[in-house]
């Protein structure tokens, strides 16, 4: 006590040492507060969106499924060889062949109209009669006799495809997933009930799947009875009862959501979960509330030890400047010199109340106003600099300002894409002028978007068309493919706006690919432009394309031919140009879209 009384250096140093612990100890709680409950939304917010997909993914898978089976009840040899087999007696020789047509042609529909990939997906078909719904035949022979008469996949089969949800077999309470649907016979009448059990090892597979869940998350899924999908956790000894926890629990009440709470086991988790309705399952995704909460914890300390050593070296400077408190005219040409080597968020302390306390004080104020000046240049620059990236691409505007005068280029091979509106004009007659600016504004906005988000340069708009073009002013190889995306994207953006508004627009879009001219034209309301034939020709296939199609030549067809489908028009009598061969894009073949 006696050295802080008798000395100011030491109280001063010992004052501060006292606040600046308090407020980095409180700094860093606050700190880890906000991290954890931050890192929580964050986890809650990925989970959402792995659940997200995952429901995307299964619902996909599901789709297909369907699909397979109608379509296998749908073929006209299948529904041939099923009406003849029931025209046959039972254990009779022609019964017999009869059946093993039908096996014949169920399996060569199955694995080789739409692939064994596909097939491997339903652990069983079978049929059922109108009457009584008896299994007149089945891939399991085993089942050949059953009657399925109050099985609900059988009375709703016979009015629609169906999709039960999953359900415990009677056998032996495993969990099922069947579709089913009408079988004709070749005149239309009603055979029966055609349906399959599909393999839901392929779900679980799905949701197994670790994507956005780290090294100690999972996913899983659970039916109405509170029980693992999975063959090797169905039925577990270890859960009797089923599993429990809040996520499960308020699943199964149809409702999604997230949140922190314990899991089935016990364990406090990080989890999302909702209720998929057509299948009667939960879908549940969780990481350990410790793994989740890591990174705060990690912060909190690295904010307390790096706290710490801040207040420790920051003692040291206090000690210092106590000990030149005595010398204030040291102090301001200190921060002078620290100011004319350009730092401006300097200020001259103001130790005492006589002339050069007020020395300092006129000081620092015109130090301000010398710093808000430059800040206001230096924001008026950035804004300049904004206006000008909004004209220019980025590497002509860099050319321009380093003095370039005359700004040409050229370029071997890009991409160009012309698009009109079509009845645009006449539908603009009847409107108020703000009313169609805003409506052309609306679709060119979204446009600018798809072109931004694939690296396309836009050129310009004239009136209700739009131009851009890829591979300038930096060449890139996949310029026709960017194109083609942002041209199908260009139709769906009409469709929504159509179904927005009410409207009936459409869209002609014109591509060519060719060596093209760039540059800088004008010295007021300069813009970037490109010249060339391949320009001239691009034009032409949008003016003389087809209502709602996308138009290209044969250069740009030569990119895009093994990865997008097309309409050959043939030989096109193309206004300036003669006959050329053009083609309508239609979209991207499957298989890439698979790649």
């Amino acid at each position: 006590m006696g050295l802080l009384q008798q000395s100011l250096k030491a109280r001063m140093t010992a004052y501060f040492l006292l606040v600046s612990v308090l407020v980095v100890v409180a700094l860093a709680s606050v700190t880890y507060f906000l991290a954890a409950e931050t890192q929580k939304e964050m986890a809650i917010d990925q989970f959402d969106l792995t659940a997200d997909h995952k429901e995307f993914e299964i619902n996909r898978y599901i789709a297909e499924q369907i699909t397979v089976v109608r379509n296998i009840a749908e073929l006209d040899e299948l529904r041939a060889a099923a009406d003849a087999l029931l025209a046959k007696e039972t254990g009779t020789a022609a019964y017999k062949t009869a059946h093993f047509q039908l096996a014949e042609v169920l399996f060569l529909s199955t694995f080789l109209d739409y692939g064994s990939a596909t097939a491997s997906d339903l652990t069983e078909v079978f049929m059922m009669t109108r009457v009584g719904g008896r299994v007149f035949f089945s891939t399991q022979p085993d089942d050949e006799g059953d009657y399925r008469l109050n099985h609900q996949y059988f009375v709703q089969g016979q009015k629609e495809t169906f999709l039960q949800k999953v359900y415990p077999t009677p056998d032996t309470a495993a969990p099922t997933l069947t579709v089913s649907t009408p079988l004709l016979s070749p005149t239309g009448e009603l055979l029966g009930v055609l349906a399959a059990h599909v393999r839901l090892s392929v779900l679980v597979e799905i949701v197994s799947r670790q994507t956005g869940l780290g090294e100690s998350g999972e996913a899983y899924l659970v039916d109405a009875h509170n029980r693992f999908i999975s063959p090797e956790r169905f039925g577990h000894a270890s859960y009797p009862r089923g599993v429990h926890s809040q996520g499960i629990e308020t699943a199964l009440q149809g409702q999604s959501g997230a949140g922190l709470y314990d899991n089935y086991a016990g364990e406090p988790v990080i989890g999302s979960y909702r209720w998929l309705p057509e299948l009667g399952l939960a879908l549940i995704s969780e990481v350990r509330a410790s793994a989740a909460l890591a990174p705060a914890n990690r912060f909190g300390v690295m904010v307390l030890a790096v706290g710490l050593l801040a207040v420790g070296l920051l003692s040291i400077g206090i000690y210092l400047i106590a000990v030149r408190i005595t010398r204030p005219i040291s102090a301001v040409t200190e921060t002078t010199l620290k100011i004319s080597g350009g730092d401006l968020t300097q200020t001259a302390p103001v130790l005492t109340q006589d002339e050069t306390g007020l020395l300092a004080q006129n000081f620092n104020q015109m130090i301000a106003r010398l710093k808000k000046t430059l800040d206001d240049l230096a924001e008026e620059r950035e804004r300049s600099e904004h206006l000008l990236l909004n004209i220019l691409p980025a590497p002509i505007a860099e050319r321009l300002k380093h003095g370039e005068d005359t700004i040409a280029d050229s370029f071997s091979e890009v991409t160009i894409l012309f698009a009109d509106i079509v009845n645009f004009t006449p539908m603009s007659a009847g409107l108020p002028a703000a009313e169609v600016v805003g409506l052309l504004n609306e679709i060119f906005c979204e446009f600018d978007s798809l072109s931004e988000r694939r690296g396309l340069e836009k050129i310009k708009t004239i009136g209700d068309a739009y131009m851009v073009g890829a591979g300038i002013p930096i060449p890139r190889d996949d310029h026709a493919e960017v194109v083609a995306e942002t041209a199908l994207d260009m139709l769906d953006v009409i469709t929504c706006f159509n179904q927005r508004h009410g409207k009936t627009l459409s869209i002609r879009i014109g591509i060519n690919s060719g060596p093209v001219v760039a540059g800088v034209i004008g010295t007021k309301k300069f813009i970037y432009d490109i010249w060339g034939d391949a320009v001239n020709t691009a034009s032409r296939m949008e003016s003389q394309g087809l209502k709602g199609g996308i138009q290209i030549t044969e250069a740009t067809y030569k990119h895009l031919k093994d990865d997008y489908e097309f309409d050959d028009r043939g030989m096109v009598v193309i206004k300036g140009k003669g006959e050329m061969h053009t083609y309508m894009l239609k979209g991207r073949k499957e298989e890439a879209v698979n790649e």
